[in-house]
């Protein structure tokens, strides 16, 4: 049986964004970048200007206590897996005047049969080696290239090389396509 811990040491970390009062990005880590490359152009996605517009509108910015729930979205990003969006309020302008900053968390939903897959299976029906079958474990549970180097101790290039030969092998273009070869149901061995 899986422990909290487990579970918790088991998922990717959150991308973390920081908005001032108007709305500009102050801060983001680099799970967030990995995410939304756009971020790197300053480019922030609509859902989450959107979002904290709506955190900047409420009355009395930060003064909702901590029982009540964060203004949540969830959207798809560049790279095909759907995202929570969870918005904070952090700090006041002026007492009584609205938010002054807030913070947005990131985070990838997976979904959870995933983890119900035979790899070994699919690694033998794809022709995969056995490093590119244990990125690919690591792919379908959402982490970032960083994320599984980190956990292979190998480099994030060398996950990118990885990556393109199982798209290669299983004849897709991205990893939300790889994410759909591995739900759609495959035909019993003989």
């Amino acid at each position: 049986m899986r422990t909290y811990l487990d579970i918790v040491k088991a998922r990717s970390s959150p991308g973390i964004l920081i908005l001032d009062a108007k709305g500009s990005l102050v801060y983001s880590n680099s799970t967030a970048l990995d995410y939304f490359p756009g971020l790197r152009k300053g480019k922030l996605p609509p859902e989450i200007s959107d979002l904290g517009r709506g955190i900047r509108n409420t009355p009395g910015g930060v003064q909702a206590g901590p029982q009540e729930s964060p203004a949540c979205l969830v959207v798809d990003s560049v790279s095909g897996f759907p995202f929570s969006l969870r918005a904070f309020p952090i700090a006041e302008r002026r007492p009584g005047k609205g938010v002054g900053f807030m913070m947005i968390l990131v985070e990838k939903i997976v979904d959870r049969h995933l983890a119900d897959l035979d790899f070994d299976r699919l690694g033998r029906d794809y022709g995969l080696s056995k490093r590119e079958t244990e990125v690919l474990v690591h792919i379908s549970k959402g982490l970032a290239n960083l994320d599984i180097a980190g956990k292979l101790f190998i480099s994030e290039y060398t996950v990118k090389d990885h990556l393109k030969k199982i798209l290669s092998k299983m004849n897709v273009a991205s990893r939300s396509g790889i994410i759909a070869s591995l739900l759609q149901p495959r035909p019993k061995e003989r």
